[in-house]
């Protein structure tokens, strides 16, 4: 019964840990967010806040929309959706 309770225990925290893995790892999926990482940005996958060039007297990755890189993914992330 003891082995029982163990496995049970270690097969709830296993699935516990996927399934908040899968949710953290969702979090990124904004089209801003795709395209920060695109430029070199970067994305929290736990609070899907991301960010590129300097941000909160940081530097985040990627210049400060590298020639309007950002803007053209923006751009083009939103013909691609507007036209499913």
């Amino acid at each position: 019964m003891r082995h029982l309770i163990w496995a049970i225990a270690v097969v709830g925290v296993i699935t516990g840990a996927v399934a908040r893995t899968a949710d953290a790892a969702g979090k990124c999926t904004s089209i801003q967010a795709r395209c920060a990482l695109e430029v070199g940005g970067e994305c929290d996958p736990q609070t899907g806040r991301w960010a590129y060039g300097n941000w909160g007297g940081k530097r985040r990755g990627g210049m400060a929309n590298r020639g309007g890189a950002f803007d053209a993914c923006i751009s083009r992330e939103l013909a691609r959706k507007k036209s499913r």
